[in-house]
């Protein structure tokens, strides 16, 4: 299971205020120039919204495959549109709020939503939000923030990254080394730094943030050193960078990179050089369309993700596979330790295992994936390509998740044992493992956790099986963000009650994070801190309550298999 296709993300709430009339306009000065903001009125407070602003030159022609360009000044005034910017170019997604999004290539932009009034002496938080999408799909336009904005005045901030190819290919050489959607983060980290103070925002006082594929980038960020500056706190949602598959492995890269490059007929064209320029100047939808999206989402029984893409070892701002728990005084946590740092999960993480299971494997395995699932898809597929893909060839270790995860209950429980596996290796077990290293003998920041163990009443996906139990994969973002394209029908809106109080407790958290480094205040329940005794974590549900020390013999069993995979990987290098 590739951690790329399961960072896909829905956001299914409602803004708990209504938008009356966008009417007064606003043109703010910022060092790249003039950019024009519209009002938003609302009955708890005003926002001021500021739509598709460039951060950097279009990524068009020879700036394909490169690192994104300063843009320096503009002459025309940006934002003048009130329509929401293009998301940058990806594969066509079946799925509500998905598959009608605007692309284009020419997409490098963010948004950024104000509080109240706009003024240089503000000083406000700031939180620059990153999407998931499996580094394939989304945009930062889906993600409307105004519940944040108003719930916790601050200034929050929506940007976009290259995709897919677009965004990942790597030939492992400097003319084109991959990670474009790793430095397009950071361009518009800059450009937040450079231009905030405008909007009336405290460039010393930056959250960044994201859930799955938007998680491990934001987890990623923080263990590029020469990041330190651009952001002083982090707060990764379900996906953190010490899940081992995602750094994608030389022998994988080299795989696909020869296979689109055979697509869009640019291989042997001699040397790199001549390769990229192929590559520069073809259609971008021959790069888009190399692949069909059951080429994408490859089946749970193969160990190769051959078109799907992910951050690799590029020697510049990832020098080693970081998925891997090094020691804690290694150089790449030096500013990952610096700053306070959040992650969580929900407890049905796993639902995202039902999701992908094809019915080429329901066939073969004679079963119905919306009446069960049986042991022999973890015993026979999930654990030995999980082993294969981390340790190698070694089944004694696949057999012994299998045993762990096996219910002497009912075909239920089994069922969702199956599915636990998945959630504990992909998400789980790696943000308890990066929480550890954040906090050991940790004097300078804090650490906190969480777990969402509240059931969205519009679970990301539609409505799981009967079997299925938890508050799973995606159904955090609707308690802090609307999607307007999402609506929820007039049935579901009575489940809303106790959703609509947690998503207020969560907006009071994550803003306090934001703004103090501690998502305690007076009108919320307690928070503990994590620290690597007691491992406290806030259980968020209705009532919220806390925890200690999630999943421990989860984490001990995937915790020695990842410590032998480190000792391959090293082994592999020397």
């Amino acid at each position: 299971m590739k951690a790329g296709i399961f960072g896909v993300l829905l956001l299914l709430s409602a803004l708990p205020t209504i938008a009356t009339q966008i009417r007064n306009v606003v043109e703010v000065k910022t060092q790249s120039g003039w950019v024009r903001g519209y009002e938003e009125n609302y009955d708890n407070g005003q926002v001021y919204r500021f739509i598709k602003i460039p951060f950097a030159q279009p990524p068009l022609g020879k700036l394909r495959f490169q690192k994104p360009q300063p843009l320096g000044e503009w002459e025309d005034v940006q934002g003048i549109s009130d329509e929401l910017g293009p998301s940058c170019t990806q594969w066509k997604f079946p799925m509500p709020g998905m598959d009608d999004l605007q692309q284009d290539e020419n997409c490098l932009y963010l948004n950024i939503y104000v509080p109240g009034k706009v003024s240089k002496d503000r000083n406000l938080s700031v939180m620059v939000w990153i999407h998931g999408g499996g580094f394939l799909f989304g945009g930062g336009n889906q993600y409307h923030p105004q519940k944040l904005v108003l719930g916790g005045d601050v200034i929050v901030v929506t940007t976009n990254y290259r995709l897919g190819f677009l965004g990942f290919l790597t030939l492992n050489d400097p003319l084109l080394a991959g990670n474009f959607g790793l430095w397009d983060q950071i361009e518009a980290l800059r450009w937040v730094q450079n231009n905030i103070v405008a909007f009336g925002g405290n460039p010393n006082s930056v959250t960044i943030f994201g859930e799955s594929a938007g998680g491990m980038s934001v987890s990623l960020l923080t263990l590029i050193p020469s990041n330190k500056g651009l952001f002083q706190r982090a707060i990764s949602q379900s996906g953190v960078a010490t899940y081992p598959g995602i750094i994608s492995k030389k022998e994988l890269e080299k795989e696909r990179s020869d296979q689109l490059l055979e697509k869009v007929n640019c291989k042997d064209k001699g040397d790199i050089s001549e390769t990229l320029k192929c590559l520069q100047e073809i259609p971008v939808e021959n790069i888009t369309n190399a692949f069909t999206m059951a080429e994408l989402t490859p089946p749970l029984n193969t160990s190769v993700n051959t078109a799907s893409m992910s951050p690799c070892v590029d020697g510049e701002l990832i020098k080693k596979n970081v998925a891997y728990p090094w020691s804690v005084d290694d150089e790449i946590y030096s500013f990952f330790r610096s700053i306070d740092f959040m992650s969580g999960t929900l407890d049905g993480e796993g639902n995202l295992v039902y999701m992908l299971l094809n019915a080429e494997i329901q066939e073969y395995y004679e079963f119905n994936v919306t009446e069960k699932i049986p042991l022999r898809v973890l015993c026979e597929i999930s654990a030995p390509v999980y082993i294969e893909q981390t340790v190698g060839n070694v089944p004694e270790l696949a057999k012994e998740i299998c045993d762990f995860y096996t219910s002497t209950e009912d075909v239920d429980a089994q069922s969702n044992k199956v599915c636990e596996f998945g959630g504990d290796y992909l998400f789980i077990v790696p943000s308890n493992t990066i929480l550890s290293i954040h906090a050991k003998n940790n004097e300078n920041a804090k650490s906190f956790q969480y777990l969402i163990t509240k059931e969205s009443p519009m679970p990301f996906g539609g409505d799981p099986p009967a079997w299925f139990k938890g508050a799973g994969h995606g159904d955090d973002i609707h308690l802090m963000f609307d999607l307007p394209t999402i609506h929820f029908p007039e049935e579901k809106r009575k489940n809303l009650t106790g959703v609509n109080k947690l998503s207020e407790d969560v907006v009071k958290y994550w803003t306090n994070f934001a703004k103090f480094g501690d998502p305690n205040g007076d009108s919320v329940p307690r928070w503990p801190s994590y620290d690597v005794n007691n491992k406290r974590y806030v259980i968020l549900d209705t009532p919220i309550t806390t925890g200690e020390n999630l999943k421990p013999e989860a984490t001990a069993l995937l915790t020695k298999i990842i410590e032998k995979g480190q000792q391959r990987l090293v082994h592999d290098e020397l």
